[in-house]
């Protein structure tokens, strides 16, 4: 995955009426907290974050550019944790960093991309995604921007589970051995009058049913 440069700011005050004032200065309040890391609140410009969630979405990996100053000699890097939107006018209220240390492993959500067409589907089968997102623990820089699935050999009834998956220097965290993607069988839909002699079947069951 690749990693982007934000910048943003410190922010000393607090307060409700101290974010009020940094959103009429169209800056965004954020907080970056971690592992034995002390809390910092930021803000952030809203124009940056708009080109960030265009350019890598909302699980991008950062670098956070101190603009104003201050000791920040060490690369700080996070993953947004937390993104708070107003229900109304969709804007970014809130935004939480997790600050994260390049040679230690973290475990990040990544979308699934299923590539291929599998054989069932020549035979009449649906693919069916059951996950679009899987839980992965890597380092920071080896986080991928989507897990691949190949789902070419899948004939009518298989499925791929997340113990089937592979990938060098990545961790698939995961309990259960969950079903990631199938191919399920169409079934055939009833012949013309077979549907209609069901419903009279139906009917006359209920009838002497009721008789009883």
């Amino acid at each position: 995955m690749a990693i982007s440069t934000l910048a943003v700011r410190n922010r000393k005050e607090r307060g409700k009426n101290a974010v009020r004032k940094i959103r009429r200065q169209g800056l965004i309040p954020a907080v970056l907290y971690g592992k034995d890391v002390e809390p910092q609140t930021l803000a952030i410009e809203e124009r940056y974050l708009k080109r960030l969630f265009q350019e890598q979405g909302q699980s991008a990996l950062v670098s956070l550019d101190f603009v104003d100053g201050g000791d920040q000699a060490e690369e700080k890097l996070a993953i947004i944790k937390d993104i708070q939107i107003d229900p109304i006018s969709t804007q970014v209220k809130h935004v939480d960093f997790y600050a994260i240390r390049v040679g230690e492993p973290i475990t990040v959500e990544v979308p699934l991309s299923f590539e291929g067409k599998a054989i069932g589907i020549a035979k009449g089968g649906l693919l069916q995604p059951v996950r679009r997102s899987i839980e992965i623990r890597c380092l920071p820089r080896e986080i991928p921007e989507v897990v691949k699935v190949d789902v070419s050999d899948l004939d009518v009834g298989d499925a791929i589970h997340v113990n089937d998956l592979q990938m060098d220097g990545v961790e698939f965290v995961s309990t259960v051995n969950f079903t990631i993607v199938t191919v399920q069988g169409v079934k055939a839909e009833p012949a013309a009058g077979e549907e209609e002699g069901a419903e009279v079947e139906e009917e006359a069951a209920a009838e002497e049913a009721a008789a009883e």
